[in-house]
């Protein structure tokens, strides 16, 4: 009984820290990302189809979870601006068609924004083409104006065409005895670029740097925060401690990659537990090691 009561008590106590709607109560979060990439069903290991998302974002919504973008989180930690009681965001890498065709209307109709990460380069090819390839293409600027417009869609940059592996180089990471200046002038042009083309086209650039590949490296981190950069994202498995007045709590952030084999309610019932008073209500955020996910 003791025991019991011990847990109830150190439940309550944690769940308010995690989430109560007062900014004085709220000092660190926990929040995990999730990783998406198609909507395009069997494409590859990472593609999921749009039913899927759907059962995704109907799991979210019946079980209280709220997503939100990570300028919001940018909110929290810099102006104390309170989250919902239960955040979790939703991000899309490499901003394929079928981000908007499929992910942008569900993400209206549940009410769940979700941020989407471009690779500038092909952007620019499908919004010269005029091709329409829901399963292959890639968002247009068209396209990505009018996801900003309806203020659900939230834009990160994840290079303008450095999301690859050549001449020695992994995405963004620094080659091996590689001239820092010459790295910085290479990440600078690539990244500044779309930057540029988001403010010509949107009004607005970036605040969130994703990693082609999930390659990090601390030079690119240091040049990616003189850039101006508010948050980065990577490919690690692991829980978001989001902590008030510490911006550095937004770089390098973990995500968990929704596969074929990994629903987002698999995801989050295996690094969530319920609180022993309540089972079916509030929850506390483990972080326990992303191997211990189990195929649904």
């Amino acid at each position: 009984m003791k025991h019991f009561l011990y847990l109830s008590m150190l439940c309550a106590t944690l769940s308010a820290a995690i989430h109560t709607h007062e900014p004085a109560n709220q000092k660190t979060v926990q929040v995990p990302i999730i990783m998406y990439h198609s909507l395009a069903g069997d494409m590859d290991s990472t593609s999921i189809s749009k039913e899927a998302f759907e059962v995704d974002l109907r799991y979210l919504q019946e079980a209280g979870f709220q997503s939100v973008t990570i300028t919001e989180l940018i909110d929290f930690v810099r102006h104390g601006t309170p989250l919902p009681p239960r955040p979790v965001v939703l991000t899309f890498d490499d901003g394929y068609w079928n981000n908007y065709s499929a992910g942008f209307l569900l993400a209206l109709k549940y009410d769940m924004p979700i941020v989407v990460s471009v690779i500038g380069k092909d952007t620019e090819i499908w919004s010269d083409n005029g091709a329409k390839d829901e399963r292959h293409g890639h968002l247009t600027w068209v396209q990505i104006n009018e996801m900003h417009t309806s203020g659900y869609v939230e834009f990160g940059n994840h290079t303008w065409n450095l999301h690859k592996t050549k001449h020695g180089r992994h995405g963004t990471k620094i080659r091996p005895n590689e001239d820092l200046a010459a790295y910085r002038s290479v990440l600078k042009d690539d990244i500044g670029r779309l930057q540029a083309e988001f403010l010509s086209r949107c009004g607005t650039t970036p605040a969130t740097f994703v990693y082609p590949f999930g390659a990090t490296c601390p030079e690119a981190l240091l040049i990616l925060k003189e850039m101006g950069f508010q948050a980065t994202l990577t490919c690690r498995e692991e829980i978001n401690t989001i902590t008030q007045n510490n911006p550095d709590s937004l770089f390098e952030l973990g995500r968990f990659e929704r596969t074929p084999n990994h629903s987002v309610q698999n995801i989050l019932e295996q690094i969530t537990t319920p609180c022993p008073e309540n089972p079916a209500s509030e929850t506390l955020v483990l972080t326990g090691p992303a191997h211990t996910l189990l195929p649904q």
